[in-house]
């Protein structure tokens, strides 16, 4: 039973080794993920019709022009 928890630096090394080899991938994978969202939203902003805010609604003329 105590094979199973004989460990040694050498194995502790590679595992912390990789484990620091995972993280970094995974941070570069975030970064990667957030310069693609800024540029899809760049790209849409290039239609103006869009980007730019809608016209204000539609008011009613104060008096009936058809008597």
């Amino acid at each position: 039973m105590s094979g199973l928890f004989d460990i040694g630096w050498e194995e502790m090394a590679l595992a912390g080794s990789l484990a620091e080899e995972m993280a970094e991938e995974e941070k570069e994978k975030r970064r990667l993920e957030r310069e693609m969202e800024l540029d899809d939203c760049d790209n849409c902003c290039q239609d103006p019709d869009l980007c730019d805010p809608p016209d204000p609604p539609f008011d009613p003329p104060e008096e009936d022009p058809y008597p």
